[in-house]
């Protein structure tokens, strides 16, 4: 797991259809984990491992929380539903981007990340 961690610090997915990139522990929506960014909505999160594709499955989002959002939890949470507005799932798979080469992807079926 370490191995993983390290390569995963070296890039972040590329969500096409969110069936391969975990909500809170990959890197995916700007240039950290949600669970980095958010450490204290991650804590109270229920179910720590979801999928983007699970995530983003219905409106309201399909998420919980162990206990009500206040304060900076609730405004931190808004502030990540207002960055999901420009995602929307295709019908590819996600690809890993290396952040040093942009334009080199890699099919997670390739790489078996997860």
């Amino acid at each position: 797991m370490n191995i993983k961690d390290t390569f995963m610090s070296f890039g972040s997915f590329k969500v096409k259809d969110g069936s391969q990139t975990y909500f809170w522990t990959d890197t995916w929506l700007r240039n950290q984990p949600l669970k980095d960014k958010f450490p204290s909505l991650f804590n109270v999160v229920r179910r720590k491992q979801d999928l983007v594709a699970r995530v983003l499955a219905s409106v309201p989002l399909n998420i919980s929380f162990c206990r009500n959002l206040v304060g900076r939890n609730l405004r931190d949470w808004h502030r990540i539903v207002a960055s999901l507005h420009d995602v929307y799932l295709q019908g590819e798979r996600d690809t890993f981007v290396w952040a040093m080469h942009l334009h080199d992807n890699f099919l997670l079926d390739q790489c078996m990340l997860h």
